[in-house]
């Protein structure tokens, strides 16, 4: 990411948890933290452990932060880490380039906060009737990996989304709502349709559609791994049950519940390295109301 990229990102993340920015320029920006956000940045948990015991009106932190990424002697000469002081107080000034501590933190704040959303399409501007109102129907819309292992392993994406008032099922939506621009708020003159479908409905129905769709692929690496699984056990298997049948005389007894032992355990091995399995597990999630009803 270049410097322009990391500034875009973090302003998207900025303005999406309403911090409050107080000055902007190509190279750097001014920004009070929304309390979301000072919770998930700067690392204050007694300072809000005391803020939610006592209930008192919070104080969050103000940060500059630059994207002009530094040299190298620059990043070894200078401390991470400058204050400025203002008539309003205090400002913590950091550099956020690519591979940074801040902007990394940034990242993991992010997908945290990210694994589930609510969001609403902007309806286009000047148009329709100033007066009226539209309807905007809510989708669950999930993005599942798909893992494929053994001693090899494959993964599969699939951004799925479901209306939650028809019960259709949109196998591109995230194609679909890559193309669209979305906002945390709810627009003006919208009014959201009921819903027809629960979450958890919704979301079983996807996987079990998803689980349908899966059955139905090519096996044959599956095929291929449950024969390798089978030769390694044969391979090992030749190995120790001949030292163990020869094991006979009394003084080697705790000779054999070792190799027995570790022959188990090399089975054990083999077998969860070899045996084809796939897994599914859902990546992130969100509540998307978009116009009209599907």
């Amino acid at each position: 990411m270049n410097a322009k990229q990391v500034q875009k990102y973090v302003m998207g993340y900025l303005e999406s948890t309403g911090c409050l920015i107080l000055e902007k320029n190509p190279a750097y920006v001014t920004v009070k933290l929304s309390p979301e956000a000072d919770r998930a940045l700067t690392n204050r948990p007694y300072y809000w452990s005391f803020v939610d015991r006592t209930g008192s009106e919070p104080e969050t932190m103000t940060f500059r932060w630059t994207f002009e990424p530094p040299s190298m002697a620059e990043r070894a000469a200078a401390n991470p880490i400058s204050y400025i002081v203002t008539e309003s107080g205090r400002i913590v000034q950091e550099d956020a380039y690519y591979g940074s501590r801040r902007l990394l933190q940034i990242f993991e704040a992010a997908r945290q906060w990210g694994r589930c959303v609510t969001m609403f399409e902007e309806p286009p501007r000047g148009k329709g009737d100033p007066f009226g109102s539209r309807p905007y129907t809510a989708w669950l819309g999930a993005n599942f990996k798909v893992g494929y292992e053994c001693d090899m392993k494959r993964e599969e994406m699939y951004g799925w989304g479901i209306s939650l008032a028809t019960g259709v099922i949109n196998e591109k939506f995230m194609e679909t709502l890559a193309e669209k621009k979305l906002t945390p708020r709810l627009p003006s003159n919208v009014h959201l349709l009921r819903n027809g479908l629960s979450l958890r409905k919704a979301m079983n129905q996807l996987e079990l559609t998803l689980e349908r769709k899966l059955r139905v692929g090519d096996f044959t690496w599956a095929v291929d791994a449950e024969e390798r699984r089978q030769d390694e056990l044969d391979r090992i298997r030749h190995y120790y049950e001949p030292m163990l049948e020869a094991m006979t005389h009394p003084d080697q007894q705790t000779q054999k519940e070792a190799v027995s032992a570790r022959y188990e355990q090399r089975q054990a091995e083999i077998d969860w390295q070899y045996r084809p399995r796939v897994t599914l597990s859902v990546i992130n999630c969100g509540i998307f109301h978009l116009p009209g009803i599907e």
